[in-house]
């Protein structure tokens, strides 16, 4: 069980930057609390730095790209007008409705998994990470934030640009239509024509392929590595075709 001893709800990022900075205080962010609370093993006492009510639940629309702020909700994303429909609709189908209404874009962000067709989405449209920390705003590639971690030492995610132009499709095989994807596949072709494809239940993290073939899954209960590369062949193929 969490061990929460203070609870802040700041009222601007760099309010919670200050919290956060405290010397010997346990802190620790809180979005929505299905990353915090839900899945913390950490029993030692902390103090919970509430995001609700400084400044990031936002979608600010441009005409190519789109920010999203930290604290808005999956449930939001799937029913804001602008972004893309194939984002909405993965952000639709990330987690049970009960929990769309309390995740948040941060909070899915940092928890990276592997088979999370939502984050193999926001990697076809280019994302980019914003970082707000005592040292200012910064911007990384999403992928760079899963290799180095450390970039969240003492920082928050505000935010993250994701390219809106192009057309996208999606392509998946669970084992029920319910189920979460085994291996999804997302394709955005831009309007220079260059074609995008993330694949998620591939690696670690869900990544960018330039040429499924070379991938070595691990496996699983629900797949085999060399099965799991063949759904990511065959729905490479499929997107791609379809994007043509």
């Amino acid at each position: 069980m969490a061990n929460v001893v203070a609870y802040h709800r700041p009222d601007s990022v760099d309010a919670a930057l200050d919290l956060l900075a405290r010397v010997d205080v346990n802190s620790k962010v809180l979005a929505g609390g299905t990353q915090l609370i839900g899945r913390n093993v950490d029993h030692d006492p902390f103090e919970v730095v509430d995001l609700q009510n400084a400044g990031l639940a936002r979608v600010d629309l441009g005409e190519s790209r789109a920010v999203i702020g930290a604290t808005v909700t999956l449930a939001e994303m799937s029913a804001a007008a602008g972004l893309p429909d194939v984002l909405r609709d993965a952000a639709r189908r990330e987690l049970p409705s009960t929990l769309r209404t309390l995740a948040t874009l941060g909070g899915v962000l940092v928890g990276g998994e592997a088979e999370s067709e939502f984050l193999a989405t926001l990697l076809a449209h280019d994302p980019i990470v914003e970082i707000h920390g005592p040292e200012g705003r910064r911007e990384l590639p999403l992928p760079q934030l899963w290799i180095e971690p450390f970039h969240l030492d003492g920082r928050l995610i505000t935010g993250v640009s994701i390219a809106t132009d192009g057309t996208s499709r999606a392509d998946r095989t669970a084992r029920t239509p319910a189920d979460r994807p085994i291996v999804a596949v997302v394709g955005r072709r831009g309007v220079d024509g260059r074609l995008r494809l993330a694949c998620s239940g591939v690696a670690a993290h869900p990544v960018l392929v330039d040429d499924p073939m070379t991938l070595r899954p691990p496996a699983d209960f629900r797949g085999s590595s060399e099965y799991r590369r063949q759904l990511a062949i065959t729905l490479s193929r499929r997107v791609a075709e379809a994007l043509s």
